[in-house]
């Protein structure tokens, strides 16, 4: 029989409800971020919920050799999915479930750098899983998972393992609804918690009378902290320059700030920048297995290199023995 890959992600994915799994002190801005993404989301038709359902329980009752029962839930869910599809023939990759997580680092930027330099470090002598043990608590962000379902694979694997189980082939019914559950498709979208404590201190520093310039300084310079933060933490990757614009736009206000103190127009100008990149962040997506995939690299290129340590040790070894004989 074939291994289910990611059925049971999948059947967390379902069957949980939106969850925050680690505490912070920054709760408010993560729920008001969970808000946004909850709004956002658009549930998939009952039909396909119910079809998933239907599928799952197939596969159990496969498991424990109810045949029959196996045989209802598979036309039921056959008969979900083709109700679906009569009424949208477009229907293609539909999400079904999300998973929220939230991170929490709250190391200094020296912290951060210290880890970043220790943990190069140890890549280089090739103490691999020390060097993950050290860079792996430097996430400061939510991760929003979610579950989507191939409407032009699923609903085939389906009648695929129906027609199976009706030959009598329980093996190959089995096998069929395990294909369907591998073609379920995940995406991750990462909100860097820094860049939401940026915005919110830009917010509140816009809030405050001109007079207060003294405050004003000191929350546009808690801003570019965490931005600062966000760039050490690998988060400004995906859009550098708007993250350097953010900065720019904040040095510009401080300026101003000292000066003539027209910062108005600054302030909104700015406020627009960060809602566009927070819009442009929540809408990027990776594919969890091109994670999968950008991992087995680094693994090869690390076990070339540790192969390539080994040879030029031995060869140096070698020049030392045919030293010592001179």
């Amino acid at each position: 029989m074939k291994r289910v890959i990611i059925s049971t992600v999948a059947a967390a994915l379902l069957f949980s409800v939106t969850t925050l799994q680690a505490k912070t002190e920054r709760k408010t801005l993560v729920k008001n971020e969970m808000a946004v993404e909850a709004k956002n989301h658009k549930a998939a038709p009952k039909e396909i919920t119910l079809g998933m359902q239907n599928t799952f329980k197939a596969m159990q009752d496969l498991y424990a050799k109810k045949n029959e029962d196996a045989k209802k839930d598979l036309q039921a869910a056959l008969e979900s999915f083709n109700k679906a599809l009569k009424a949208n023939p477009k229907l293609d990759l539909i999400p079904i479930d999300e998973r929220i997580q939230a991170f929490e680092y709250l190391g200094s930027l020296e912290d951060i750098k210290k880890a970043l330099d220790l943990g190069q470090k140890l890549l280089k002598e090739h103490n691999t899983q020390v060097a993950i043990a050290t860079i792996a608590p430097l996430k400061d962000e939510l991760d929003i998972t979610v579950a989507s379902i191939p409407m032009k694979i699923y609903p085939v694997a389906v009648k695929k393992a129906l027609d199976a189980l009706n030959k009598g082939d329980t093996v190959a019914a089995y096998n069929a609804v395990v294909e369907a559950m591998n073609s379920l498709v995940l995406f991750k979208t990462v909100i860097p918690t820094p860049l939401l404590v940026a915005q919110d201190f830009v917010l509140e520093a816009s809030k405050l009378d001109k007079a207060k310039k003294e405050e004003a300084t000191k929350l546009l310079e808690a801003a570019k902290y965490a931005l600062e933060r966000a760039e050490l933490l690998g988060y400004t990757k995906l859009f550098p320059d708007a993250y350097a614009n953010l900065t720019k736009s904040i040095n510009a206000i401080e300026k101003e700030i000292k000066g003539k103190n027209e910062v108005a127009k600054l302030y909104e100008k700015l406020k627009e920048d960060f809602a566009s990149l927070l819009s442009k962040t929540r809408a990027s997506k990776v594919k969890l297995e091109n994670h999968i995939k950008a991992q087995k690299k680094v693994e090869s290129y690390e076990k070339k290199e540790k192969q390539e340590a080994i040879k030029k040790s031995k060869e140096f070894q070698e020049d030392a023995k045919e030293a010592a004989k001179k």
